[in-house]
């Protein structure tokens, strides 16, 4: 889903086509108090001469979309205090997807696994009526993240910028040695806006089966961390910039290793440094695992790391990466597509932000009128958490909208509004304003 572009209209129709959106008689009167606002103190509403005070000649409101908002009066002349010059942006944050491509992802029959979750006890067989039906035949472990990455980008690139590294690179051989472990320096997709439908024609196919080496986890997370350079246009607050690591594996492919027995057999003690390397540089990582088993490795010679329990190993990472879960189970783990699916929404749900940049501060004679949180995608259907002027007090705890700071240059989501954003992506900001 591409980004949508601001879009202008006369408030008539525009209040005709937005669900939530109040009519004309439901504007702001003459007699309103907008001074009530909570934590930050409005302008007192000024007294002018020839009308009430506080009453506005124009109906200003805003557009419809994903992540923006604008204003504008039902005459077009500038009585309406220049509202409908006023943009809202959602910030968006810059993601890097650094996925595992490695050989075990496709591999039979460990790189299989029962995608829709209706053989729970492997015997190939539909658990729901009994075994008595066949079960649905199991996908490979890249097939279901392909499918996962098409529904994270189609559904949340209007609310952030994604990018895209893989390790090991296409380029990586099936030989016991170093050809495994290629990693391209640069990612395969730099983050950028709509970059959704390049992704999925960058990285292999749904449907490829010869992917070939190693766990170059390491070498993964500095990629990733390449193609999220600092931008220095933007504060350390505003900069949003986020790692989502998924991973079927132990890392190895140790880039100093000795022996390619080191190389593949041991454990890489540099992915956790990696990882701590992208948080120090501001760059949280989420942690994703697909089907990970709280168990050691078998000591042999079979290309990964001996007697090395990875989901201990993805438990240190998700905290080294400042983005752990809730209880003991710190990293995302998923046994089939439809955990995983759930995991990645989930992240990407946490990522989206619920504050708006103002393409111009709010001046003394300006104010936000109404903020509709839309509850569905359907404009045919849905209903909206509905706000008023009032700016909430504690964002913490209440539900509605506040200015960021005194500037009123920001307006952040709070409590259910911002929950109900980031689930549906659909937001009105209705501005309004004073004449003298």
């Amino acid at each position: 889903m591409s980004r949508h572009p601001l879009f202008i209209a006369s408030s008539f129709l525009l209040l005709c086509a937005c669900p939530g959106g109040s009519e004309e008689s439901d504007s702001a009167t003459a007699g309103e108090d907008t001074s009530a606002t909570g934590g930050i103190i409005l302008p007192t509403t000024p007294a002018s001469t020839g009308e009430d005070p506080g009453t506005t000649t124009a109906l200003p409101t805003t557009s419809v979309g994903e992540s923006t908002a604008a204003a504008e009066s039902t005459t077009g002349d500038d009585i309406n205090c220049g509202v409908a010059d006023i943009q809202a942006d959602v910030r968006i944050p810059r993601v890097m997807l650094v996925l595992d491509k490695s050989r075990s992802m496709v591999i039979e029959p460990g790189g299989y696994w029962d995608a829709d979750g209706d053989d729970a006890d492997g015997d190939n067989m539909t658990d729901a009526d009994g075994n008595m039906s066949p079960a649905t035949p199991k996908v490979t472990r890249w097939k279901s993240l392909y499918s996962v990455v098409d529904f994270i980008v189609t559904n949340f690139e209007s609310r952030m910028d994604f990018g895209a590294a893989l390790f090991p690179a296409t380029t990586a051989t099936g030989t016991y040695d170093a050809g495994a472990c290629k990693v391209n320096p640069a990612p395969e997709v730099a983050v950028g806006t709509d970059m959704g439908q390049t992704i999925l024609m960058t990285i292999p196919g749904p449907d490829q089966t010869n992917q070939q080496g190693g766990t170059p986890a390491a070498a993964g997370m500095a990629t990733g961390i390449a193609g999220l350079p600092r931008n220095e246009a933007l504060s350390e607050e505003e900069d949003l910039r986020y790692i989502i690591l998924v991973t079927d594996g132990a890392a190895n492919c140790a880039s100093d290793a000795a022996t390619d027995k080191d190389r593949f057999e041991v454990y890489d003690a540099h992915f956790p440094e990696m990882v701590a390397a992208a948080k120090d540089a501001g760059i949280p990582t989420f942690v994703v695992g697909i089907d990970i088993r709280d168990e050691a490795s078998p000591v042999k010679g079979d290309g990964n790391p001996d007697a090395t329990n990875t989901y201990d190993k993805l438990n240190e990472v998700a905290e080294i990466g400042g983005q752990p879960r809730l209880g003991d189970e710190k990293f995302y783990n998923s046994l089939n597509q439809l955990e995983l699916q759930a995991a990645l929404e989930a992240i990407s749900q946490e990522i989206t932000s619920c504050t708006f940049q103002l393409s111009t501060p709010l001046t003394d004679s300006q104010f936000v009128r109404e903020l509709n949180v839309q509850l569905d995608k359907d404009p045919m259907t849905a209903t909206a958490l509905e706000y008023g002027k009032d700016q909430v007090t504690d964002c913490a705890t209440e539900s509605g909208w506040h200015f960021t700071d005194e500037t009123r240059s920001a307006i952040e989501l709070c409590g259910d509004a911002c929950t109900t954003y980031k689930s549906i992506g659909l937001v009105d900001i209705i501005f309004d304003c004073i004449q003298f």
